[in-house]
């Protein structure tokens, strides 16, 4: 009979396992990508957490990706809401534009409410240099709600009080 230790798995080397754990900025992207794209509401969720996790790790794909899933899930928004809270990691002058555009595009209703009230949250947290421009703007825009306006106001007021 053969011992334990005669018996070793064979390591492979790759790229993305440090000894620190996973870096998310090798790991291989086209896998997460299928998730995002899944039917699947586990795998999609699981899809979108990594492709934020990446995004905050510096890829670049990973946040334009996520934009992209805006336009692809245009009337489900249970994974609009989830794409909007991810895409607080890519901060970018186009995140700022595509959920402004989503204020714009979507309207009020008990369904939509709590994806319009993620992307207020996501445009509050991104750099006020990127959005404060644009969220003055949506603050009087009549294509944005009245209480969403009201909510933006108040966002353009404490950028006054920094």
């Amino acid at each position: 009979m053969a011992s334990r230790s005669s018996h070793k798995i064979p390591v492979v080397e790759v790229p993305w396992l440090t000894e620190q754990g996973l870096d998310l900025s090798r790991f291989p992207i086209d896998c997460v990508l299928r998730q995002a794209l899944s039917p699947n509401e586990e795998e999609f969720r699981t899809g979108c957490c990594l492709l934020r996790s990446m995004s905050y790790g510096g890829r670049v794909e990973a946040g334009v990706f996520l934009l992209g899933l805006l336009r692809h899930y245009p009337e489900d928004y249970g994974r609009l809401t989830l794409i909007a809270e991810a895409l607080g990691s890519f901060p970018s002058v186009a995140t700022v534009d595509a959920l402004a555009s989503e204020l714009r595009r979507v309207k009020g209703s008990s369904s939509t409410r709590g994806y319009l009230r993620r992307i207020i949250r996501t445009l509050e947290q991104l750099p006020a240099q990127l959005a404060e421009e644009q969220i003055q703007e949506l603050s009087t825009d009549p294509q944005v709600g009245a209480r969403f306006r009201q909510h933006l106001r108040s966002i353009t007021l404490r950028y006054l009080d920094e």
